[in-house]
């Protein structure tokens, strides 16, 4: 599966570092055609965009190309976004950020906890919970801050959501929220 990564930052960074092509090839461990070509056209394979990341010391979502975005989720970016973390991730929660269950977040960032029960998303998170998902939502006191937290269930998963703005829309909820915790719904 090819990816659009963003090539101007790769050879930037390339620069940076003072590393020839042929170097980044050696550090990163990808054949030096491959460099030229993500460098030349931005196209990249999962496994090449692990390697470039972890060449640079950076998240693999740093590499992806940065458009600018309205306040709408994009429909084709969440698809993008929902595959590749099923395919990289391979955790409990992919089903249930696909479209296949319809529920979608974005984010800058996300961690995933060494036993893999639980991911958490991080900064300007966007998250749609489609009309016809069933969810409840209730409130948990935050005992390392002041205030509440809100927990968002459904029949899947549950997300633990951080300084949450909620709206209930046609088609279903939409969360946005500094960082949303989301695991098995029996775990959190």
């Amino acid at each position: 599966m090819e990816m659009k990564i963003n090539s101007k930052l790769i050879v930037k960074l390339r620069k940076e570092k003072g590393w020839s092509q042929q170097q980044l090839s050696l550090v990163s461990g990808v054949s030096l055609r491959t460099i030229q070509r993500v460098e030349n056209e931005g196209n990249t394979s999962i496994e090449t965009l692990k390697s470039l990341a972890s060449a640079f010391e950076l998240e693999f979502n740093a590499l992806f190309v940065k458009s600018p975005k309205s306040n709408k989720v994009l429909k084709s970016t969440t698809a993008s976004f929902a595959l590749l973390f099923s395919l990289v991730m391979s955790i409990f929660l992919t089903s249930s950020t696909t479209a296949s269950t319809g529920i979608e977040i974005q984010a800058e960032k996300l961690t995933i906890s060494k036993d893999k029960k639980e991911t958490t998303f991080m900064g300007n998170v966007f998250m749609t919970i489609p009309s016809d998902i069933p969810f409840e939502i209730s409130t948990i006191e935050n005992h390392s801050s002041e205030g509440y937290q809100l927990k968002i269930t459904t029949d899947e998963s549950s997300f633990l959501t951080s300084d949450a703005h909620i709206i209930s829309s046609d088609t279903g909820l939409e969360v946005r929220a500094a960082e949303v915790r989301a695991s098995d719904a029996k775990e959190l």
